[in-house]
């Protein structure tokens, strides 16, 4: 399912949340804890905030490439979908 534009402006702070999230996990000592679920969102919020953060750097630059424009793009939305399937499967468990 394609991302609506609200997924689309928040994927950021949800990468950032996630990002945040296994931190704090990993700092408590809880790193054996988390779920191979997590770990894979874990993944893709961290491919994408590269991506990202790649993009943005060329952007600044004026030398954003069409491919790394697709990358960025593709990995945010490949978080999203991961995202999502994530807080799925969170809220059935409930």
């Amino acid at each position: 399912m394609p991302a609506t534009e609200d997924e689309e402006r928040r994927a950021d702070g949800w990468a950032q949340q996630v990002v945040d999230a296994w931190g704090v996990n990993v700092q408590a000592g809880n790193a054996a804890l988390l779920t191979d679920d997590f770990k894979a969102l874990f993944d893709k919020a961290c491919q994408y905030r590269d991506a990202k953060s790649l993009g943005d750097n060329h952007r600044e630059s004026n030398m954003l490439s069409e491919r790394d424009a697709d990358e960025e793009k593709s990995t945010r939305h490949a978080f999203l979908e991961a995202y999502r399937t994530f807080h799925k499967k969170c809220d059935q468990a409930k």
